[in-house]
């Protein structure tokens, strides 16, 4: 079912569900399409990837001091991607089936992997013992939360940043309208597929609710790629932000 401007709940059990299923696809030749799909186009998986790390990465000045942590991270694609010494990466996923294998294929001693959701992030950290961080990545995962407990876990993911921080939300937009897809049946996926394209308005007003009211503001923001091919949807498209706390 397709949903044009109304909210609408998507079902978190059908969700997990389906990224069970995803994990049941790893594949090690082509591991980064189990959460960037295009199962067959390995190509176009590795493209995007390649684009998304060259120009996010640089923005986020990771450093020996850089604590990092990834709320969503599936089997850690991100991980990968921090090849410099840092202080600690944190993952977390609601898939307890990718947090697998993340652990799996991440053995450094610094880098650290746990299954949570990301609605009770504050709980799944304090359970590990985990504090606070300087660097947060939202990579794709905003799509997965209702609306309902859109503010909630940003209050949580507010109170988790150090004084001075840095937040990177990579996230697929309703470009015209908000479009919500549930109990959808993808050819591509071979699946059911549940997600909530926002406008950027729309994120706009969740952030300014519980992020930019907290000392954060906007550093950058825009399409993520630039290259017509990458973008392969006409109603939607990959966007970032780039918020910055500075001490107060």
């Amino acid at each position: 079912m397709r949903i044009v401007q109304k909210i609408e709940d998507i079902d978190y059990t059908e969700t997990k569900h389906f990224f069970k299923n995803r994990a049941d696809k790893f594949k090690e030749d082509n591991p980064y399409a189990v959460t960037m799909y295009q199962d067959d186009h390995p190509e176009l998986v590795r493209e995007r990837n390649q684009k998304e790390i060259e120009k996010l990465k640089p923005m986020l000045t990771v450093n020996k001091k850089t604590k990092l942590l990834d709320i969503a991270c599936g089997i850690g694609r991100w991980a990968d991607a921090i090849t410099e010494e840092i202080e600690e990466y944190c993952g977390i996923d609601f898939s307890g089936e990718l947090i697998k294998i993340a652990n799996e294929r991440n053995r450094r001693e610094n880098f650290f992997f746990y299954e949570g959701s990301a609605t009770d992030i504050a709980s799944v950290l304090a359970a590990q013992k985990r504090e606070t961080y300087n660097t947060v990545l939202l990579i794709g995962i905003l799509m997965y939360i209702n609306d309902k407990d859109m503010d909630c876990f940003l209050e949580q993911l507010e109170r988790i940043c150090d004084e001075q921080a840095k937040i990177c939300i990579r996230e697929p937009i309703g470009l015209k309208d908000r479009l919500t897809l549930k109990d959808f049946y993808s050819n591509e996926l071979n699946d059911e597929y549940h997600a909530i394209y926002r406008t950027r308005n729309e994120l706009m007003k969740f952030m300014n609710n519980s992020l930019i009211s907290k000392g954060f503001s906007i550093e950058k923001e825009g399409f993520l790629f630039e290259e017509d091919g990458l973008n392969n949807r006409k109603e939607t498209a990959q966007y970032f932000f780039v918020l910055e706390r500075q001490h107060q």
